[in-house]
């Protein structure tokens, strides 16, 4: 694949880049759908979700990346995603992530009790389900 075929895709978090090389085709979990981008994609800034970013690489291995939310910026044959937590696939650490989905669960199955209520940030409970669901179903080990 010659540099003119090639979509140059960065990853980063507040923590630092996870990911940068040329790709094939990137698939973006976008909020109202998966986007996919190919070079010589139009221009444009799209908001991400938590989800599965999947990179299929010149030789036609894909790579998958546990992304959260932010955003993506495509220029033609750039494609820079700016998110607040990424991971790939082989990284994950399972046990991790099933223990922080307990929790999760834990903290949400509590609002139910007014004086808990106070206590427990629903939206960040959620938001860590949301993050430990995705690590899990891109790690392959979704129950």
């Amino acid at each position: 694949m010659s540099g003119a075929d090639a979509l140059h895709v960065e990853i980063v978090t507040p923590e630092g880049e996870v990911y940068s090389d040329d790709v094939h085709m990137v698939v973006l979990p976008g909020v109202e759908g998966e986007l996919g981008v190919l070079v010589r994609h139009q221009p444009l800034v799209t908001l991400l979700a938590v989800g599965e970013t999947r990179l299929e690489r010149p030789d036609g291995t894909r790579e998958r990346v546990a992304t959260g939310i932010g955003y993506a910026q495509v220029l033609f044959d750039r494609v820079l995603v700016v998110v607040d937590h990424a991971e790939h696939a082989g990284k994950i650490d399972v046990e991790r992530a099933q223990q922080a989905r307990r929790r999760a669960e834990e903290r949400l199955q509590s609002r139910g009790d007014p004086g808990a209520k106070a206590e427990v940030d629903l939206y960040r409970a959620e938001q860590s389900l949301k993050r430990a669901e995705n690590r899990l179903r891109v790690s392959g080990h979704a129950h």
